[in-house]
């Protein structure tokens, strides 16, 4: 019978979603942005034009920093400017924690598209610390964190860290970029502006399709010079498409409607942690959650934690999460929750009794398997 299911029709007929945003209507996204932007807005060409320059020169400011160029791809924008750093410095070897994005979720993009090599910083089960950038003795291109590292449950350094990083790096001679996509989520943590946050680095990247909700793209922020030849390697990418403004304009939407939630999801996400925790066989990490994310790991009993989830979803509308995550604890599942507009339109409760759902689910599972 599971071979049978299909797991996005499944997700589409549901009502109901923990993780993330409803799926997206198109017609409706579209109508949205044509309502929010004016009708004398010109559309951007190649890159350029008032709607995109205002938009880039506005992000700029807001990060603090000389200046930022908008892209559609957050993967091509920050591996070109850590190319830019690397050829500045004549080193291609860019210090990376192995559990990041960069380093674990873009197919080695950095290496086989932009000719960069990594270094290992620090050990893979922890944050890395100040000490293990020290103790990295070969010649650096740039140095490059995650804020927050998604693979922890968006894990956040500690404020003296990212100071002390930034010691390391300046005595080192060489760049601090920031993998900074979810900057805004990590503001009720920090407590502090994103050009705050953004301060101690020399270049950082943004998303504007995670928590801000928007369709697709990023920008790269930083000095102007290295801004400009970013902008040429997004041309060499295929990043300078000839139309950027439906992305720019979900964007600016995002940043308008919701860049203030980002304290609701946070407070959000700690709630969902507290109803969690207190559950037999489910472990939730990190607890408290330090941004609008967290993992949450139980015992399967051997059955498939995806397939009792669909079964969840067939039984109640609820869909708790799009895919499962490697354990590293033997007999349990893993999954990750992150708080957006689908999880703040269910109680606490709601959740709470999603999960119960889950684990009895599994129970079942585990049950017909010793019957047959």
């Amino acid at each position: 019978m599971d071979a049978l299911r299909d797991k996005e029709s499944l997700r589409r007929s549901c009502d109901r979603f923990l993780s993330h945003d409803p799926p997206l209507s198109p017609s409706r996204a579209l109508a949205d942005l044509a309502a929010f932007l004016p009708e004398e807005t010109e559309a951007d060409f190649y890159g350029s034009g008032q709607l995109i320059e205002d938009f880039e020169a506005r992000i700029a400011e807001i990060l603090g920093k000389p200046a930022a160029v908008f892209g559609p791809s957050g993967k091509m924008l920050q591996n070109a400017a850590l190319r830019v750093w690397a050829d500045r410095q004549g080193c291609p070897t860019i210090a990376l924690h192995r559990q990041s994005h960069i380093f674990a979720e873009e197919a080695e993009a950095y290496q086989s598209v932009f000719g960069l090599q990594a270094a290992a910083m620090g050990e893979p089960d922890r944050l890395a610390v100040p000490a293990d950038l020290d103790a990295i003795v070969e010649p650096l291109g740039a140095v490059a964190l995650e804020l927050p590292l998604r693979r922890f449950g968006c894990r956040l350094h500690p404020w003296s860290d990212i100071e002390g990083f930034a010691a390391m790096a300046r005595d080192k001679g060489v760049a601090l970029h920031a993998d900074a996509a979810r900057i805004w989520e990590s503001q009720p943590f920090y407590g502090r502006s994103p050009a705050e946050i953004a301060a101690p680095f020399d270049s950082l990247y943004v998303s504007f399709y995670k928590g801000l909700g928007g369709l697709a793209g990023g920008a790269l922020a930083g000095p102007e010079d290295v801004v400009a030849e970013v902008r040429l390697w997004r041309q060499r990418c295929g990043g300078q498409l000839i139309h950027l403004f439906p992305y720019v304009a979900a964007a600016m939407k995002g940043l308008e409607k919701r860049l203030p939630r980002m304290t609701a999801y946070h407070e959000k996400a700690k709630a969902i942690a507290r109803g969690l925790s207190v559950l037999p066989g489910v472990w939730v990490t990190p607890d408290p959650p330090q941004a609008n994310a967290l993992l949450v790991s139980l015992e399967t009993g051997g059955a498939d934690l995806m397939e009792a989830a669909l079964d969840v979803a067939e039984e109640s509308g609820l869909w708790l999460f799009n895919a499962t995550l490697i354990s590293p604890y033997d007999g349990r599942g893993l999954f990750e929750i992150t708080v957006r507009e689908g999880a703040m339109a269910l109680s606490d409760a709601e959740i709470v009794e999603g999960v119960v759902a889950l684990q009895r689910a599994l129970a079942r599972r585990n049950a017909a398997e010793k019957v047959a």
